[in-house]
């Protein structure tokens, strides 16, 4: 029971982080928006350099099973939010340019590579 509360706690953190960082064409800061194109890719830097921060800490700090729930959740989250919200249904984009369409495919890459990533080494991982 103690690993698949952890399990589901990482895949739930994942989701939650991803989910906060990932909206950039909103994201202002002190009252700046980001309007330029380096301001929109500056703050989808931040975003990546802050996940992938979050992401070493997980991996040094948790239990195996709580970092591979962070990362499949991630990778989902990416790969979902962007496919069906973003392409689908339309409700917003990673930022409000054509910079959307050259960044939004390279993350549901990033995305489906997390999730398969995650999956692999957790099954791995709960075989041994």
């Amino acid at each position: 029971m103690k690993r698949w509360l952890q399990r589901a706690f990482g895949v739930f953190l994942g989701y939650a982080f991803a989910e906060l960082l990932s909206h950039a064409a909103s994201a202002s800061a002190y009252g700046l928006k980001a309007e330029t194109l380096a301001g929109k890719l500056g703050a989808l830097a931040f975003g990546a350099a802050a996940l992938a921060g979050c992401i070493v800490w997980t991996k040094r700090k948790f239990p195996p099973s709580f970092y591979h729930g962070f990362i499949v959740s991630t990778g989902l989250f990416f790969s979902f939010d962007i496919v069906a919200f973003h392409w689908i249904f339309g409700l917003h984009r990673i930022t409000d340019g054509p910079e959307a369409n050259a960044i939004e495919p390279i993350l549901v890459a990033v995305g489906i590579v997390l999730l398969v990533r995650g999956l692999r080494a957790e099954f791995r991982f709960s075989s041994r």
